[in-house]
């Protein structure tokens, strides 16, 4: 699948090159069904056809849509695949591959690759890096992709244990009521386990923090104790990007920990969704570097200032044609494009009509905020 930065470069590359974008819903149930969406592509390619005025065109079209039935990849291969796509020229496929989401049945026929139906796809490549803790190890995860990879456990270091065991308890004297030996012992195992752990929990940190990167989300479960004591020795900055799941225990079977992970990723997401709103609007109500509502965007994005694009869903879905605009005019800025999630989504929807922007400098001139509705 295409990363962002690579969605950008494709973008320019392409730019001004008449390319057939095409994207199935190819999630089915039964394996006769795998075939079904070829009737829905072929009238798709037809109505897009019809569209076309011009002699050179259609030819032009002609050859990019006879590629259509050649394996582009072949659908037919990937039974079960939610969805699909292809940017396609007169010269032949530019990309194919399948995708982890559902995406609309379209076909589209413009300069350049109709891209805004992928964003959705791209946030699947960011990962859920997941850590089952107990006192002495803790069994780590990838999840990406809707695939679970198993990483190589992280377990205490013997020489660590060792040190600590050796650690004689101290029994104080001069008391007319020493405590009783179990409670000592017991105190003194206590303090052992958390000593012990917190040399796990420090290498477990800094593992996190690598296998998660810039972006990745962070899933800690297992004993809750010292899950949460898992999470407290992350660097703050990870903080936002952490969630500990009481859910997630020892023993859970991959499914378990791969829906455990969707949720969680869904949860952070939208978390982080609103923090950037939040920012956003911020820096848009007091006339600093953001812009707000359909007119000032278009107008920051003409200007060349856009650092971020904030899209609701419900713009991308009501909105195709401006949506895919802004959107290529914002990659080739090489700005983020992020379509927001849960209240965030709503919120941007009501306040800006769902679509908003970081700016790298501010604009002369207010830069308003148009009311939803």
């Amino acid at each position: 699948m295409l990363t962002a930065h690579e969605l950008q470069e494709l973008t320019r590359e392409l730019d001004g090159v008449p390319v057939l974008s095409l994207y199935v819903d190819a999630r089915v149930t039964d394996p006769a069904m795998r075939h079904a969406w070829r009737p829905a592509m072929t009238a798709a390619l037809r109505a897009e056809r019809g569209k076309l005025t011009d002699d050179d065109a259609r030819a032009a079209f002609d050859r990019a849509a006879s590629f259509v039935e050649d394996p582009v990849p072949p659908l037919d291969g990937t039974w079960g695949t939610p969805g699909w796509a292809a940017f396609i020229t007169a010269e032949g496929p530019r990309y194919a591959a399948a995708l982890p989401v559902r995406v609309p049945m379209l076909a589209t026929w413009r300069d350049g690759p109709f891209v805004s139906p992928y964003l959705r796809a791209l946030k699947q490549l960011r990962p859920v890096i997941v850590a089952v803790v107990d006192s002495r190890s803790a069994r780590l995860y990838r999840y990406a992709m809707n695939e679970l990879t198993e990483l190589p456990a992280l377990t205490l270091a013997a020489d660590a244990a060792a040190g600590a065991a050796a650690e004689k308890p101290h029994t104080p004297r001069g008391s007319a009521f020493p405590a009783a030996r179990g409670a000592l012992d017991t105190e003194h195992a206590a303090r052992r386990r958390r000593a012990e752990f917190q040399h796990l929990a420090s290498a477990l940190a800094h593992r996190l923090a690598g296998l998660a990167g810039e972006e990745g989300w962070i899933l800690i479960g297992g004993t809750t104790a010292w899950a949460r004591l898992a999470a407290e020795a992350l660097p703050v900055e990870l903080s936002h990007r952490t969630l500990v799941s009481p859910e997630l225990d020892h023993g859970d079977a991959d499914d378990v920990i791969i829906r455990i992970a969707k949720d969680a990723a869904t949860t952070l997401r939208a978390a982080q969704s609103g923090l950037l709103l939040d920012r956003l609007l911020e820096r848009a109500g007091a006339g600093g570097r953001a812009a707000a509502g359909v007119p000032a965007t278009q107008r920051a994005l003409h200007e060349r200032a856009v650092d971020q694009l904030l899209l609701s869903p419900e713009f991308v879905r009501e909105n195709a044609v401006l949506a895919e605009d802004v959107v290529r005019t914002a990659l080739a800025q090489s700005a983020d494009v992020e379509v927001l999630s849960g209240d965030a989504a709503v919120r941007l929807q009501v306040a800006a009509d769902g679509i908003a922007a970081r700016l790298r400098y501010a604009l002369d001139g207010p830069q308003s905020v148009s009311g939803g509705g």
